[in-house]
């Protein structure tokens, strides 16, 4: 009967572990893409600058979590979202200006944060 238990109380644990994780990582991509939103705004009225230093912000944030990140997620997935931060950031700096590239990179960016936390939330479809 203790194994039952024991049993019981370690899958109510990673379920709770696993809510914590989904719920976190929602907050923290949230965060990310409304940075990257406002980096696009800034863009569209054309503040480079501003645009840049908030990517910036966001890329810097992302790598102050990549421990954990590497840790529950897929180091491709991982991978995937920096080298598309360094793109973002390639485009702002350059000398010239193109907003229909800026704007397809950050997009894909934004897109890649949104399947991450998709991939995270149970549901059928990533059960099976």
């Amino acid at each position: 009967m203790k194994r039952l238990w024991l049993s019981a109380a370690l899958i109510v644990l990673l379920s709770v572990l696993s809510t914590i994780h989904v719920v976190y990582l929602n907050g923290f991509t949230h965060q990310l893409t409304n940075l990257l939103d406002q980096a696009q705004e800034h863009v569209a009225s054309g503040d480079w600058k501003q645009a840049e230093e908030l990517t910036r912000q966001a890329m810097e944030r992302w790598e102050k979590h990549e421990h954990y990140l590497h840790i529950t997620l897929h180091h491709a997935d991982i991978d995937a979202i920096l080298t598309s931060f360094g793109e973002a950031l390639a485009f702002l700096q350059g000398q010239e200006h193109q907003p229909a590239e800026y704007t397809s990179v950050n997009a894909k960016l934004l897109i890649q944060l949104n399947l991450l936390i998709e991939g995270e939330i149970p549901s059928w479809k990533n059960l099976l």
